[in-house]
């Protein structure tokens, strides 16, 4: 089904009682009830193409070792690129990987666009949605929306540049069909998102109730993984563990920390904000392995910062879950087998 017919007949709202969770998916599903192999995934998430000089290259190296890996899909978690001509040949790069893809909308994708028009450039039939793959279910969803005088609001055209208290909110009609979506499957799930549904600062602010609702179905909840945050981080609360996904290129730096050294000079006259971007060497990415016998294996890229690094400038380390780093750790996670 093309993605506009899919939008005309459920519309971009539709809650679960309009439709069934399994239409939800924009690829073809592959159903095994019986898990007799390993499925692994490439994972990226906040690539930044139009802040980052050298975006195209990293994208890259991602899919020439997801291609090189033969992972069964890839997934980006947000920030990916602005829904431009320019950037066409950004996409270009994404698609050389011919097996299944899959986007997660980040609050940055909509700097200049709406989500209508992330949709058509990213060829997504949705925001949020799920799919089953190889005898296990994902979960997508989208917190990009202000809640303001009792409504939510699509992220738009940096509309959501606003009172951090206002923004990053998950819908009340998708909350809806996320807890009738769970609850409806037999298969252990992943749950993607692009901000965090745990972290106490930058998560989405009614995380609570996303939180309960898993902790409800914890037999079936493998992990949550979000990216946003630019952090390289684990948590588990409650049953439910929680990752952060570094971003593949860099870390935002304040004031104290811009430099003008980290790229090629020509490169700061074309971006402006690049002084305080605080790049890393290496692109960041994630291969993730499921396993048969309940286990989650996580591989992550480990690389180093630029110079000057943040530490170098003489940036003190943050608290516990703020701490910036080049790298996205390794990580296994027992799951129950259903």
């Amino acid at each position: 089904m093309k993605r506009r017919e899919f939008i005309n007949r459920v519309g971009i709202g539709a809650t679960a009682s309009m439709v069934p969770p399994t239409l939800l998916s924009f690829t073809p599903s592959l159903f095994s009830e019986n898990r007799t192999k390993p499925l692994k995934i490439g994972i990226v998430s906040d690539v930044h193409k139009d802040l980052m000089p050298d975006a195209d290259k990293r994208l890259e190296i991602f899919i020439n070792k997801a291609i090189g890996e033969k992972v069964d899909f890839i997934i980006q978690m947000g920030d990916f690129c602005f829904a431009e001509t320019k950037n066409k040949g950004f996409i270009n790069i994404w698609e050389q990987f011919k097996g299944p893809k899959y986007h997660v909308l980040g609050n940055h994708d909509m700097d200049k666009n709406s989500k209508e028009e992330m949709l058509d450039f990213f060829g997504m039939p949705k925001t949020y949605y799920s799919y089953d793959f190889g005898g296990y279910h994902f979960i997508v969803l989208d917190a990009n929306f202000i809640y303001q005088d009792g409504k939510f609001i699509d992220y738009e055209n940096s509309n959501f540049y606003i009172h951090d208290s206002a923004r990053t909110f998950i819908d009340n009609e998708q909350i809806e069909w996320f807890k009738a979506d769970l609850e409806a499957t037999k298969l252990p799930t992943m749950v993607f998102s692009h901000q965090s549904l745990w972290h106490y600062q930058w998560g989405v602010k009614n995380r609570l109730t996303l939180q309960k609702i898993m902790e409800a179905n914890k037999e079936k909840v493998i992990c949550c993984l979000n990216g946003h945050n630019h952090l390289d981080y684990h948590h588990h609360q409650n049953g439910i563990d929680y990752i952060e996904i570094n971003s593949m290129s860099y870390q935002w730096l304040s004031e104290k920390f811009k430099s003008t050294k980290r790229f090629p000079k020509e490169f700061y006259d074309q971006y402006g904000n690049l002084p305080q971007i605080g790049a890393y060497k290496e692109p960041l990415y994630a291969l993730a392995t499921l396993n048969p016998k309940g286990t989650m294996e996580i591989e992550g890229v480990k690389s180093t910062w630029m110079s000057p690094s943040p530490y170098e400038m003489g940036m003190e380390k943050g608290i516990d879950g703020m701490e910036y780093s080049a790298e996205i750790s390794d990580y296994k996670i027992k799951f129950k087998k259903r």
